[in-house]
């Protein structure tokens, strides 16, 4: 395989998401929640999809191997409700091991949340008081998902759309896991600024590694059995939406230590992705074109 095609798609999906969050995103502050530094970090997301586009034309090839059809309906399933799934177990271990505490009012995360977005928030919680549990929960898992999914599709058209097809040689479980490398190590500007991990840079971006690589498994396997692209974006926007707000409702934790992005969360995933190794799922089908 000759690696320019490759080589381009590195350089334009780490040079131009690395620009914006070094460049603008920096100058403005994340921790500030601005609606333009969220704009912008959407822009990034679609940067994978820009430098498949470009490592394609360079490449001289179409978009068979991509997964740009409908795919097989029970791993869109899958990809909806494992993220939530894993999620629900990390929030039950973090209380369990008394990492953080149940927090049902979300007032703890109020107070985490960015002043540009705080008041807003704190009338929301106010209107809906005890309904806001399940507010969260049936939003972020319906509307959420199909809205997040415009945003995922740019990331998941790149790393599994892409990317996974140029390392399969390597073998299923190996591409997958460097594809996770390379996606977690991609997030590396934005978590030294504060994303996921406050007040941890350096150990937020080695566990940011190790989630992306978990989830690289799973949504590496999605991809391959659904031959869609859709399934790994559902998943990914599954993870973004309802998974992730379930964060809100644990206070008191160290984000090390909590929830679907802290340790409790990359070790059920982890196993989630052993099981689909050791139970053989990771396989390329044969009628594949992949």
């Amino acid at each position: 395989m000759r690696p320019v095609g490759l080589i381009a798609y590195l350089v334009i999906a780490f040079g131009v998401a690395w620009g914006i969050e070094l460049g603008p995103v920096r100058r403005i502050g994340y921790a500030t929640g601005r609606p333009a530094v969220l704009a912008l970090l959407v822009i990034v997301m679609f940067t994978p999809a820009l430098a498949a586009v470009v490592a394609r034309l360079v490449e001289k090839r179409g978009f068979e191997d991509a997964g740009l059809r409908v795919g097989v309906a029970k791993y869109h399933l899958a990809a909806w409700l494992l993220p939530f799934g894993v999620a629900v177990v990390a929030v039950g271990l973090t209380v369990a091991l008394g990492f953080g505490r149940l927090d049902l009012s979300m007032a703890s995360a109020l107070e985490r949340i960015p002043a540009a977005q705080k008041q807003a928030a704190a009338a929301w919680l106010a209107r809906y008081g005890a309904w806001v549990p399940v507010l969260t929960v049936v939003g972020t898992l319906t509307q959420g998902v199909v809205i997040t999914s415009i945003a995922t599709f740019g990331e998941e058209f790149g790393w599994r759309g892409y990317l996974l097809p140029r390392l399969l040689h390597l073998g299923p479980v190996r591409s997958m896991a460097l594809v996770g490398v390379i996606w977690g190590i991609w997030h590396a500007p934005i978590i030294v600024q504060g994303h996921n991990y406050p007040g941890h840079p350096a150990v937020g971006v080695v566990l940011m590694i190790a989630f992306t690589t978990a989830w690289s498994v799973i949504l590496g396997w999605l991809f391959l059995a659904s031959r869609s692209v859709l399934a790994p974006t559902i998943g990914h926007a599954s993870i973004n939406s309802p998974a992730a707000s379930l964060a809100a409702f644990i206070a008191g934790a160290n984000p090390l230590l909590a929830g679907m992005i802290g340790l409790p969360g990359v070790a059920v995933a982890g196993l989630v992705a052993l099981w689909l190794w050791l139970s053989g799922r990771l396989k390329v089908p044969a009628a594949d074109p992949l």
